[in-house]
């Protein structure tokens, strides 16, 4: 009995003090954390990638419209044709842009309507003609006009979308002044 006993207690001594498989225990532990963290890094940065692009978008759209005298629609959509060449490739669908014409009171800057307005795949919202919209203080002198671009874009997640079933919205917005003229014309619509 005593040489079983004995017996015993060596080999649990034996596989109390063995470390063979700590390191496979350890392995088993921390995958699952570096799968997560491996994941939202991926997420993030696509996050950050598309936010830069809608940022492009915005900028973009605004500044080709800024550099005319006057539009026609099919010269805008030809611009919304470039427009979602800058997202590629990423999907355009949810890109909901609108191009505005604001345009500031002869006698007060701070009175600024909408001379015009084109909304791409929906719009960003309901811009009316002479519809009252607040800009920013300094973007125009009284009886100047700016260029506004604003772009929403619903950002669904690439892998935890299959987890999470929401979207995020990123918004952008540029103003710029026409750079030929006071103001722009849209199909013969224009501020004057």
């Amino acid at each position: 009995m005593r040489r079983f006993v004995y017996q015993y207690f060596a080999r649990t001594s034996r596989f109390r003090h063995d470390i063979g498989g700590a390191a496979a225990i350890e392995f088993a532990f921390i995958v699952p954390l570096m799968v997560v963290m491996f994941i939202g890094t991926v997420e993030l940065s696509q996050a950050i990638t598309v936010d830069r692009r809608v940022n492009q978008v915005a900028s973009s759209t605004g500044d080709l419209v800024a550099r005319t005298n006057a539009l026609t629609t099919s010269e805008m959509s030809a611009i919304m044709g470039v427009i979602e060449q800058l997202l590629k490739p990423y999907d355009s669908t949810p890109l909901k842009l609108t191009v505005l014409n604001v345009a500031a009171s002869p006698s007060d800057a701070t009175q600024t309507t909408v001379c015009w307005s084109y909304a791409h795949n929906g719009g960003t919202g309901s811009h009316p003609k002479n519809s009252p919209y607040a800009l920013p203080s300094g973007v125009v002198a009284a009886g100047e006009s700016a260029i506004v671009a604003e772009v929403q874009y619903e950002y669904t997640p690439l892998i935890f979308q299959y987890f999470l079933q929401s979207t995020t919205p990123l918004q952008e917005t540029y103003y710029l002044k026409p750079r030929l003229s006071t103001d722009i014309k849209f199909d013969g619509n224009g501020c004057s």
